[in-house]
């Protein structure tokens, strides 16, 4: 990753966690995605119901959950597979 960005991440244990159990290839998919998102360049979808404050973006098969919710700061929640991803 390069060492400057629009934003700052915040990484949580959960993200931590997740993160952990994905291959190799799929954590390169996610890494580039950050980075996009540390960037400026991207912009996730907004989610509805109980995860209204969080957004996702795509990663393959795979979603990033994170917030944007404060200045210059992106939370990085959790990853999840498409089919899980948004439930509770």
């Amino acid at each position: 990753m390069t060492d400057s960005y629009k934003h700052v991440a915040e990484i949580t244990s959960r993200f931590k966690k997740s993160i952990k159990t994905l291959d190799k290839g799929v954590k390169e998919q996610l890494f580039i995605r950050i980075e996009e998102l540390l960037n400026g360049q991207l912009s996730g979808k907004s989610l509805k119901g109980p995860y209204r404050e969080l957004k996702a973006i795509r990663a393959g098969k795979y979603r990033l959950i994170y917030s944007d919710k404060e200045l210059c700061k992106i939370v990085l929640y959790d990853v999840r597979h498409r089919e899980t991803a948004y439930m509770s």
